[in-house]
């Protein structure tokens, strides 16, 4: 059954108090009027979609000076409030933000250890920060390699507003996997424009996985294809970008466009194989 690795579980209510995430919602055309009321809409959609788990993704902003992004955070508590609730549905992955030095350690130490938060979401343009700062990054680094937690780094452009993309260029995180051989690292959304680079990344750094979200399937690049019917087969994942996208929009689109044109086993490693083993501990 898929396993959705791209999700943010926002409502209307909340993105309504977010200019950057209704810039967001211009960007890509989204009817508004369509989103979601609650964050129990989720869970009915992805059983609407066949979707049988969800990465949920934190994110914290409280110590960036970028003050279009003081309403961006989501408790963590909250977070994983709501993966304790979805029966084991839905895995939540922490935010911090890296701009709070060693209070932001202390938080993720809490989030592993008190709310059993399986991974970590980073969006450097969000925060400001570069992923290979070694003052404010590599000690947050260093804890996700001891417990074995994956990272997930926002990376390429983004439509979000009021933010630089050069942040996100995927290239920072090739010193990062070379410093900290051990960490899992997942690049979203093909570190588009870049995807070449992320690619190239990953074949030279065996933790590192690549998500595909941010697209329909029919719009994946075709340069990509090669990649994810061979060598990187066991590292791309599906992710829609949840409520950009949705699953059912999102599987359709799949089954009609990209599905046939995948090798024998492809689409349960991208479906979601790839996003079980990046959790296994």
């Amino acid at each position: 059954m898929p396993f959705d690795c791209h999700v943010h579980p926002w409502t209307l209510e909340f993105m309504k108090k977010n200019g950057p995430i209704m810039k967001a919602c211009d960007f890509f055309k989204v009817d508004t009027a369509k989103l979601p009321r609650t964050t129990g809409q989720l869970l009915e959609e992805m059983e609407a979609a066949g979707v049988e788990k969800a990465i949920i993704l934190g994110q914290d902003t409280h110590a960036t000076q970028n003050k279009n992004f003081k309403n961006y955070t989501i408790r963590n508590d909250e977070l994983s409030a709501l993966a304790r609730k979805s029966g084991e549905k839905l895995v939540a992955f922490a935010g911090v933000d890296p701009n709070a030095g060693r209070d932001a350690v202390r938080e993720l130490r809490r989030a592993f250890k008190d709310l059993a938060m399986r991974g970590l979401k980073i969006h450097s343009s969000a925060n400001s920060v570069y992923p290979n700062d070694e003052r404010l990054m590599f000690p947050i680094y260093d804890l996700c390699q001891e417990v074995g937690a994956p990272i997930l780094f926002h990376t390429g452009t983004t439509g979000l507003g009021d933010c630089e993309i050069k942040y996100s260029k995927p290239e920072f995180l090739d010193e990062v996997c070379q410093r900290f051989p051990d960490l899992r690292v997942v690049m979203a959304h093909m570190g588009w424009p870049w995807a070449d680079v992320a690619i190239a990344i990953a074949l030279r750094n065996p933790n590192v996985f690549i998500d595909v979200s941010g697209w329909k399937p029919r719009y994946i690049p075709s340069g990509v294809l090669p990649y994810l019917n061979g060598i990187l087969k066991d590292r791309f994942m599906f992710g829609t970008d949840y409520p950009m996208l949705r699953q059912k929009e999102w599987m359709e689109d799949f089954d009609a466009n990209l599905r046939p044109r995948l090798k024998p086993g492809v689409s349960d490693l991208l479906l979601q194989r790839n996003a079980e083993r990046l959790l296994a501990r």
